[in-house]
């Protein structure tokens, strides 16, 4: 699961996984970031004439201008958006050294890089539900906090077994806000300023996958340790590294007490006058102007008052209708004519996340296996060591097994092996490499066409994958890995503009949020699998991430035309 350049925009109330709970149709556009800033003040103003006309919600949110609110709103959802890709990433820069504080093995390893996307999933829907009736900024600053603390418990864990249940409940929480952020943002704009705003939302969680490695190569390599309450809880460098990725979940809790509910979902409650305040508070602020003089005097009822005036009573019954609706709105999706173009675009998408995520969260393991192997004392009679020889003889820790991953021993004198700078420092070529993509796809797009895009997007990174098990070094591993993650990381995204192509509007929005749901199931069975696979041998799993890679290629082929008439 990415936060990418090339961005998802709804252009509706919902785009979180649980929007299959609303009946309401909704418009989702794909694209790619090619934006330059037209030539216009600060703020943009569109002031209607004062009237006692009913205005609805894109003629208010028109009056109240586009400035300094918009601009501080987005730096308050920002942290947001690192906090979720810091949930599902800490962990590949954890594993290496804290594998002989946790006793872990490899299967332990990769049980902890895929235990965030299985919380991800279980609580998927249950947070769609939540946030129509509970609303988005209340939904954001419970997840926020819960999963600041949640982070925070993290870093104290002593033991492998309670490391897992944390990062578990971590995924349950995080899914939420990770879809309902971007609602809540663009729930504050108007159709002509939203594709910008959020466009600037799904940048900064790209950025994150920079700073991240970055944030570890300055902390995890110290020395740093002490002991609370006795010695029961030790912390060293790595535990003060999972504290500090709970900072953006806080500081995106704390910017959110200075903002309030989203306008949008207040008219959508019937609650108009509060609704109303709001836009006098964005006119105020944008314009410099008393809120008084917001020429917006009436909002339109967008719900009845029978509705408004219901008692807590018939709110069960209401979310079973939710349910019973976001169920009528998936099952067409499991029908003729569209069932067999959803079956064949989630099956790409599931070889692609496995793949990539896979790859991804293993590489600082597998970087310092490389940067730690013995280059010098190596038999020159063996030939030059290629990446299977170096995991191999590779053993960071002197951890023996018993079983490869499952009954595990560590020696009383388990040591880690250091993790070298070039770990991080690959890393982040990576992320660069991955961005720089993006910021090409769209003249990509435009030069060899969509489909032969993702045609390529998937060979080379299968090339890639086969070819990486006869890398001799970490710098032609890296070379390797960099391009396929920067043409695989593509692919996510121009399967979904695929999923607009052939999908009815009314079914876009569902058809997207179950095609990323499973997406994120390949990779946390990825993750199991990987070390599983590397204890039967070296080349089986980097051939098992090619082989992915090829079958979703095939099933490329057989991606159809866009129907002529699709509404």
């Amino acid at each position: 699961m990415k936060f990418l350049h090339s961005c998802l925009i709804f252009n509706q109330d919902e785009m979180s996984d649980g929007e299959m709970s609303n009946g309401r149709k909704h418009t989702v556009e794909v694209f790619t970031i090619s934006y330059s800033p037209p030539a216009e003040s600060s703020v943009i103003v569109d002031e209607p004439n004062e009237s006692t006309t009913p205005c609805d919600f894109e003629d208010a949110v028109k009056a109240t201008g586009y400035g300094l609110y918009n601009y501080l709103l987005l730096l308050a959802v920002l942290p947001g958006g690192w906090a979720s890709f810091f949930d599902v990433t800490t962990m590949s820069y954890v594993l290496p050294s804290a594998e002989c504080d946790l006793q872990l093995t490899l299967f332990h390893k990769g049980v902890l890089n895929a235990v965030t996307y299985a919380g991800m999933m279980t609580s998927a829907f249950f947070w769609g539900f939540l946030a129509d009736t509970m609303g988005r900024r209340s939904l954001l600053m419970v997840g926020y906090l819960a999963d600041s603390v949640c982070n925070i418990l993290s870093s104290t864990s002593q033991s492998f077994q309670v490391l897992l249940v944390f990062k578990f409940l971590s995924g349950i929480i995080i899914s939420g806000p990770f879809s309902i952020n971007m609602t809540y943002l663009a729930e504050f704009h108007g159709v002509k300023c939203r594709t910008k705003a959020l466009m600037w939302l799904s940048m900064f969680p790209s950025m994150a996958s920079v700073a991240l490695p970055g944030l570890a190569w300055i902390v995890i390599p110290q020395s740093w340790s002490f002991s609370l309450f006795d010695g029961t809880i030790v912390y060293n460098s790595w535990r003060i590294f999972i504290l500090i990725c709970s900072v953006p979940a806080m500081l995106a809790f704390l910017t959110l007490l200075y903002f309030p509910e989203s306008p949008k979902f207040l008219m959508s409650q019937g609650k108009n006058d509060e609704a109303m305040k709001v836009f006098r508070r964005m006119y105020a602020i944008n314009t410099g102007k008393p809120p008084e003089s917001f020429p917006v005097k009436e909002l339109c009822q967008e719900r009845q008052k029978s509705q408004t005036e219901s008692s807590d009573e018939p709110r069960r019954a209401s979310v079973w209708e939710k349910a019973r609706s976001g169920w009528a709105q998936i099952r067409p999706l499991f029908l003729k004519p569209h069932l067999a173009r959803f079956l064949l675009i989630v099956a790409i998408q599931l070889g692609c996340m496995l793949s990539m995520n896979t790859l991804r969260l293993w590489m600082p393991q597998l970087f310092t296996m490389m940067e730690n192997f013995d280059y010098e004392n190596r038999d020159a009679s063996l030939g030059a060591p290629v990446l299977c020889d170096i995991i191999l003889a590779s053993n960071p820790s002197t951890v023996t097994r018993d079983d490869a991953y499952l009954n595990s021993t560590v020696s009383s004198t388990c040591v880690v092996a250091p993790v070298q700078s070039r770990v991080y420092i690959n890393s982040m070529i990576i992320a660069c490499t991955s961005i720089i993509g993006y910021m090409l796809a769209g003249n990509l797009v435009n030069l060899v066409g969509k489909k032969n895009l993702l045609f390529m997007a998937y060979a080379v990174p299968a090339m890639c994958s086969f070819g990486l098990n006869w890398s001799p070094n970490s710098d032609v591993t890296l070379a390797i890995v960099s391009i396929f993650m920067a043409l695989a990381s593509l692919s996510v995204n121009i399967i979904i503009s695929f999923i607009i192509d052939l999908m009815p509007t009314s079914l876009r929005t569902m058809a997207v949020s179950l095609t990323m749901c499973v997406g994120r199931c390949g990779a946390m069975i990825g993750n199991l699998l990987f070390p599983i696979l590397l204890n039967v041998s070296c080349i089986v799993p980097f051939m098992f991430i090619g082989c992915f890679l090829l079958v979703s290629l095939v099933l490329t082929i057989f991606i159809p035309k866009p129907p002529p008439k699709l509404v």
